[in-house]
């Protein structure tokens, strides 16, 4: 992976609801185990793949981010967020290599 992945869509309900499914392996996918606590580490099944994670940042209900990698793909750090907006949320998901900046220290700067 070499460039920033982020896709956003709007969800009909507020960040408190949507929260919980954000931060549930199901999300993700069919079989995993998250602990949604910063440090917390765990893996989610990603086909024939397991992913295996570090959670470094929970904003409960606004952001949360891991760290995740397998034995196939570059280790890469995941970020989600939860915007309120008029109809609901907005749910953003940006994907980066680690040895990226990540977007919000690029607009820090």
């Amino acid at each position: 992976m070499t460039d920033v992945i982020q896709r956003s869509i709007d969800v009909p309900a507020a960040p408190e609801k949507v929260w919980p499914h954000v931060t549930r392996p199901a999300w993700l996918s069919e079989d995993g185990e998250l602990d949604p606590h910063p440090g917390a580490e765990g893996w989610i099944e990603d086909g024939d793949a397991i992913r295996y994670l570090v959670v470094e940042e929970v904003d409960e209900p606004h952001r949360f981010s891991f760290r995740w990698a397998s034995f196939v793909d570059e280790p890469t750090r995941v970020e989600i967020d939860l915007t309120a907006i008029e109809a609901g949320t907005r749910v953003t998901v940006t994907e980066f290599p680690l040895h990226a900046t990540p977007p919000a220290q690029l607009l820090a700067a």
